[in-house]
């Protein structure tokens, strides 16, 4: 059956009706069944260009404590958390979004602290980036990990300790992924990514794809999982498979420019420079993996000593092991002029976590000094070099709301209201980094687009975010979401 929507205004294209049969865009035809959209503004389905959606759904399953400027107040969130939740003596309970800055030290509780709080109960605390944390003695005995030290780790250390952690059972699991999809699609979302792949969630996403997915979920494994993963969902390596596709392989270059553990040409503020996760030889070696399974290669970057290293090794490839790579920078937020114009001569696409200037825009300035904060996610320039590049929210570093993004790459306000401009761009530009250059970025050129041919992915939203004001964008509603022209999401309200 051809449907055609009309009464309705598509803002990047000027169209005011479209039509869809077979979950694709058609050209207009007669005898079609007629939908009225009461003039609703229509824009293409976002494609999120990186987040981890199933650590986003267990967060729903955490003590969100990014409100909290006190030990006192961390403890108290935890114990009320605790008492209404029932959680069994064995239990971790884990707080999320802890953001030490804001602390009178600017430092995580000690071990110590937490163990006179929680002398039983095994607590971890969570920075924002994932990429470090607290632990108290309980919870380093329950790892099989001598009680020492202060319980503070960073990296590798923080992140394989973390993984080692006891998921909650899977029916609430699963009722937090099941939430995690529909937060997806009330923003606008109608396909989301699994950042980073591992060996632990591969039975959980047995279960989810055997029960279906409610948007296209793509997934990227470290190249140790990639096979497990290739060998369990065979038809996800050249196409969806019940909703789910298998992207390609991801690495880590560094670590977070917010924990100073991004690694960086020029020193922090303070000397230090950070910390390379891959030797140069490892990360040829991954791309070499990538390409002998033709696979993307998505590489975590923050800094620009990561991005350096990332650049050296893709010039050692030839213009068609590239091209067949599809290589990705996550995050590259600390890039030079230089090395955007690397980027642009490499084919490799930067995917910037702008968002970064509202969160952290404060302690970038004070780690980096105002030349570089105002630097940060080179969109502008990126742009002005033709360089398709893409937003992200990192989620659930960021919450999943890519209106957020667009929110940041055009207005770039720290969250005291500090500027940090020079790099500013379009709204316009802004939602094609989340729409047509993100279904690049994922290869998927029937996306991103009410274009005759396309799939039919697309929101109904409550304004024109073209004409709407910049600082209201983050207000903007999405009514309902599209997948494959079929309603996924449907305001209640």
């Amino acid at each position: 059956m051809k449907i055609a929507y009309e009464n309705c205004y598509c803002p990047l294209s000027g169209q005011t009706s479209f039509t869809v049969e077979r979950g694709r865009f058609v050209p207009p035809a007669h005898g079609c069944e007629r939908r009225d959209l009461n003039g609703a503004f229509v824009l293409p389905a976002f494609l999120d260009p990186h987040s981890h959606l199933l650590s986003f759904a267990i967060s729903l399953l955490q003590a969100d404590a990014s409100d909290c400027r006190s030990e006192k107040e961390l403890f108290a969130l935890l114990r009320r958390f605790e008492k209404e939740h029932g959680l069994a003596p064995a239990d971790f309970l884990t707080a999320r979004d802890v953001r030490p800055e804001r602390f009178a030290d600017g430092k995580f509780p000690t071990r110590d602290a937490l163990d006179r709080a929680f002398p039983d109960r095994p607590v971890l605390l969570q920075h924002p980036s994932g990429h470090s944390g607290a632990f108290n003695s309980a919870a380093l005995r329950a790892l099989g990990d001598a009680p020492d030290g202060d319980g503070f780790f960073e990296e590798t250390e923080f992140i394989a300790r973390a993984r080692r952690v006891p998921l909650p059972d899977l029916s609430r699991i699963r009722e937090a992924f099941f939430r995690a999809q529909e937060i997806y699609l009330s923003r606008g979302a109608c396909t989301a990514q699994e950042g980073l792949l591992t060996a632990e969630m591969l039975p959980l996403y047995r279960t989810f794809v055997g029960e279906g997915l409610r948007l296209d979920v793509v997934g990227y494994a470290a190249p140790e999982d990639y096979d497990a993963y290739a060998a369990a969902f065979p038809d996800s390596v050249r196409g969806y498979d019940r909703g789910f596709r298998l992207g390609g392989v991801k690495i880590f270059l560094d670590g977070s420019p917010q924990s100073k553990t991004a690694f960086l040409r020029e020193p922090y503020t303070d000397g230090s420079n950070g910390t390379p996760t891959m030797t140069e030889a490892e990360v040829l070696s991954a791309c070499r993996f990538a390409l002998g399974r033709g696979a993307q290669l998505l590489a975590h970057g923050n800094g620009d000593g990561a991005a350096e290293r990332f650049l050296d090794v893709l010039a050692r490839l030839s213009p068609d092991e590239r091209r067949r790579l599809r290589p990705v920078l996550i995050h590259a937020q600390i890039l030079g002029k230089d090395q955007l114009s690397r980027l642009a001569q490499l084919g490799a696409i930067p995917s910037f976590f702008v968002s970064h200037v509202y969160h952290w825009g404060e302690t970038h300035l004070k780690n980096l000094g105002e030349t570089r904060a105002r630097f940060l996610s080179p969109a502008k320039d990126a742009a002005t070099l033709g360089i398709p590049f893409t937003l992200h929210q990192d989620s659930p570093v960021a919450p999943p709301d890519l209106w957020e993004a667009i929110s940041c790459a055009v207005l770039r306000t720290t969250a005291a209201g500090r500027k940090l401009a020079g790099q500013e761009i379009s709204v316009r530009e802004a939602i094609l980094a989340v729409t047509k250059n993100a279904a690049l970025q994922y290869g998927e050129a029937n996306k991103g687009a009410i274009v005759t041919g396309k799939r039919a992915d697309f929101i109904l939203v409550d304004r024109n975010p073209l004409l709407c004001p910049p600082e209201e964008l983050t207000k903007i509603r999405v009514k309902a979401a599209f997948r494959e022209g079929i309603c996924a999401y449907e305001d209640p309200s």
